[in-house]
């Protein structure tokens, strides 16, 4: 009996430390804290060992000398052992004093919460020269480039530079003393060029391009490879070479870069286009919408091959091309990585993507094409017009990827294109404060039916987040079509949006709704928001109602634009209708958030956001 006794002890024992050692390892910690701080946003990346996919991490901020902290945006777990989230309407050359807290049902081991800071930058102004250079002819240019020492300025006459730019990897600026090359005047010079691209860079840092005209037709406008830390800034890049995958300008190759991947590209209130091609007709023919048509350059920016993180794409115009911005590349590329598995920056480099400011419009294809890899990228305040897609992620991964107060009306087929046949899981992209307008139609939609967002196949697509957005239909609101087996859209989450459709006559369903390929739900379609929302037990505090937008063409932009003012007007029901999302929308004027990318109370016109008061 004793010998029994003490056996069931001594194994009770064993047990007990079986499982202490068994909660020990799945406890969690945070490992490691990266930050990066733009002009007006920062990007926070932590390192949590001894993840299980149950935890949790949230993020207060202040400003260096404020006593109070403010809640940001929860992290978003983005693959096996990190997570990621931004920050927004952060004052310029600021410090901000971080708390990061993570929290796991099975325990946190190690500092909770962890303190880091982030300092933003100031903002952008052309460096003081050390030498001025001036020139007025391709000799005198080319000698003054093949010369060129740090902090000097290379000023050009106007006039037209017929062979271009071109330099490869021996004369690079410093952080503190760029070459820069700009005009003599307010006249832009021309810069024409050869097959090698009009202005061409390779292995270069710390360059400053301004106010120059670069019209190549013979390769592409501005080509960067194995670069960074390179400004384009107040140029006119236009009518590149036209054909398949051309660009109006190009940055690839960061692996080539010294240090590699280093990024730090910076593309600012220029004028990009195509002003010379063949018609673009009303459904965005002639032939396949991502096939240029006769003349047309492809590109107006274009990123690909990992050209390194921390590129800002602000306040540009871009029209007449196929693609507006292409700024994610390597859509597909091997290996492609699942969402558990390890260390995604160690092998997909591009992060930290701000997108901002921008208006884009008469694209043949997508207006922001954010197909491929990216690491907590934000497009925000961009006003997209006329094209087949407002926004593509198609595929996308591994995120977050934060889309927010952007208006889009003029697109053909959807607002947010998903449906892709490239491998890959498209996931974590949060979609926050956009007002969507569908365009009136002239002829029958080319793809079988009028709607607002379409969420078709083939897709592997999961974990959307639609909150306070204004989706405005002529027919369907949400449509997609899910037949194939192994294809879905899943763990999305669509609530607080308003929602309206002005085919009210007719017996044509309102949505059409998919999940996964088997689900009981998924093709189901509902002829009344009050049927959807208790079926799909979605867009529990959804709206539906006519929000009231001023559809008045937004100002210096002709009617084919199809870019609209799209603000809200009073008695709209979007006002005050929202949710609070902590760190995107606690500032706001009223008793809540206003639905849509405007909020009532502000000036709110144009291309960038007033800022508005905090709630009282």
């Amino acid at each position: 009996m004793r010998a029994t006794s003490f056996s069931k002890g001594f194994l009770g024992v064993l047990a007990i430390l079986a499982l202490a050692q068994s909660l020990a390892a799945a406890s969690s910690k945070i490992a490691e804290v990266k930050t990066y701080g733009n002009f007006e946003t920062a990007g926070i990346i932590i390192k949590v060992s001894g993840m299980d996919f149950d935890e949790t991490a949230k993020i207060e901020y202040r400003k260096s000398g404020e006593t109070t902290y403010r809640r940001g945006h929860d992290f978003v777990r983005y693959d096996g052992n990190h997570m990621a989230t931004s920050l927004f309407g952060l004052d310029l050359a600021s410090t901000y004093e971080l708390k990061i807290t993570l929290t796991d049902p099975d325990g946190v081991s190690g500092t909770n919460p962890v303190t880091s800071s982030v300092k933003t930058k100031k903002e952008y102004a052309l460096p003081k020269p050390l030498r001025v250079v001036k020139v007025s002819t391709q000799a005198q240019l080319d000698s003054a480039l093949g010369k060129a020492k740090p902090g000097d300025e290379i000023r050009l006459a106007a006039g037209t530079y017929a062979k271009g730019i071109h330099i490869y990897g021996t004369k690079s600026g410093t952080a503190a003393n760029p070459i820069t090359v700009t005009s003599q005047g307010t006249a832009k010079p021309v810069i024409k060029g050869t097959s090698d691209g009009g202005i061409e860079l390779e292995g270069l840092s710390y360059y400053v391009f301004n106010n120059l005209e670069v019209h190549n037709e013979s390769g592409d406008g501005i080509g960067m490879r194995g670069c960074h830390d390179i400004v384009v800034r107040q140029c006119y890049v236009h009518d590149s070479r036209p054909g398949d995958y051309t660009n109006n300008i190009f940055i690839q190759h960061g692996e080539e870069a010294s240090p590699a991947y280093t990024g730090n590209y910076l593309i600012l209130n220029n004028k990009i286009g195509d002003n010379v091609h063949a018609k673009v007709d009303e459904n965005q023919g002639p032939g396949a919408t991502n096939v240029n048509v006769a003349g047309q350059s492809y590109f107006g920016i274009c990123v690909a091959y990992q050209p390194g993180g921390f590129l800002t794409i602000r306040g540009n115009t871009i029209y007449g091309t196929v693609d507006g911005i292409h700024c994610c590349g390597d859509e597909g590329g091997s290996p492609v990585m699942d969402p558990n598995d390890l260390d995604v920056l160690g092998t997909w480099r591009d992060q930290n993507l701000d997108v901002y400011d921008n208006v884009i419009y008469d694209c043949k294809d997508d207006g922001i094409e954010c197909d491929g890899h990216m690491t907590n990228g934000r497009i925000f305040r961009n006003r997209i017009g006329k094209c087949e897609n407002a926004f593509s992620m198609a595929p996308f991964y591994p995120g977050p990827l934060f889309v927010i107060r952007n208006y889009a009306h003029g697109f053909h087929q959807g607002s947010f294109k998903q449906n892709t046949g490239v491998e890959g899981i498209t996931r974590n992209v949060l979609i926050y404060h956009n007002t969507i307008m569908e365009k009136t139609r002239g002829t029958t939609a080319h793809c079988g039916d009028e709607h607002c967002l379409y969420r078709g196949e083939p897709a592997l697509e999961q974990n959307f987040v639609y909150k306070n957005n204004i989706f405005y239909a002529r027919g369907r609101v949400y449509n997609g079509d899910m037949y194939t087996a192994d294809n879905y859209h899943k763990n999305d989450v669509f609530d607080y949006n308003l929602m309206y459709s002005t085919r009210q006559s007719d017996k044509t369903y309102v949505y059409k709704w998919v999940c996964s390929y088997g689900d009981s739900l998924n093709n189901t379609r509902y002829t009344s928001f009050a049927a959807f929302k208790a079926a799909v037990k979605q867009e529990k505090n959804g709206k539906w109602g006519d929000p009231k937008l001023v559809t008045s063409l937004l100002k210096g932009y002709s009617k084919n634009s199809k870019l609209l003012d799209l603000k809200i007007q009073a008695g709209s029901p979007a006002i005050d209708a929202g949710v609070v999302i902590p760190g995107i929308n606690d500032k706001y004027s009223g008793k809540g958030p206003d639905i849509g990318a405007y909020e009532k109370g502000t000036s709110g016109a144009g291309r960038k956001a007033a800022p508005v008061r905090r709630g009282r």
